[in-house]
């Protein structure tokens, strides 16, 4: 099967502008080893967390502070049921909608940042009718500013699933730190293979386990994109091994 990377559009056709995050997110790890991160990328937005006794961790601006590793691992441990089945649950996830201020015109799709797409209902229920897997995504709070209000738009929730191919790894790869599991490699982007033994079936759209940032399609998901005409969007072909 042939997968792409997704991309915004170079050239969007609409002028909108979202800017917000969740309410809860994943502090990072003051780390005694390699200091720690935060990761970008992860974001559950179906995720509910306003019953959750402990949420107060993940809001602001307590989740603007390292934790040590042992609360971190705490909370972790305490959010593994809530959350889709297999998430990986880095410093950084976002759990929950979007709160946002927006404007301007949306299109199909928007790209808030190159890895947090959103899409109007309408679209994401066209590509579901398709019968593509794994496509689901929550309403963002917005306040938007403008004369009329934008279409019901969602933030896509996009899972974990594939790898790179070990062969693509430059010469100064690091390994993840022992002690928190951190680590700090770049994107080989011109020189980037997908793992085929690790590439799902059960989804059409995913992350990749060690770049959260970067969106990864189907050849099923592109056609359908194509077929219904969404703008604001582009396919870079990966190849696997």
């Amino acid at each position: 099967m042939t997968f792409f990377e997704v991309l915004p559009s170079d050239a969007p056709t609409f002028n909108a502008t979202l800017d917000g995050v969740s309410r809860w997110t994943l502090p990072s790890i003051d780390c005694s080893v390699c200091g720690g991160h935060g990761g970008m990328g992860e974001h559950y937005p179906t995720v509910a967390l306003s019953d959750w006794s402990e949420r107060e961790h993940l809001e602001e601006p307590r989740s603007l502070q390292a934790v040590s590793l042992e609360e971190y691992q705490r909370l972790h441990a305490l959010l593994r049921p809530r959350v889709p089945a297999g998430a990986p649950l880095e410093p950084g996830t976002q759990l929950g909608p979007v709160d946002a201020r927006s404007s301007g015109r949306f299109g199909d799709i928007f790209f808030q940042e190159p890895w947090q797409p959103w899409m109007t209902r309408s679209a994401l229920e066209r590509l579901q009718s398709r019968k593509l897997l794994g496509l689901r995504g929550a309403p963002g709070n917005l306040r938007h500013r403008g004369a009329s209000a934008p279409p019901e738009l969602l933030t896509l929730e996009i899972l974990v699933r594939g790898e790179l191919h070990p062969s693509c790894r430059p010469p100064d790869w690091q390994p993840p730190c022992p002690r928190c599991g951190s680590h700090r490699n770049g994107y080989p982007m011109e020189a980037s293979v997908l793992d085929a033994n690790t590439l799902p079936k059960d989804v059409d759209l995913f992350r990749l386990r060690e770049f959260k940032t970067v969106i990864v399609a189907s050849a099923r998901f592109v056609e359908a994109v194509n077929d219904l005409a969404l703008r604001d969007i582009q396919f870079r072909e990966l190849p696997s091994r």
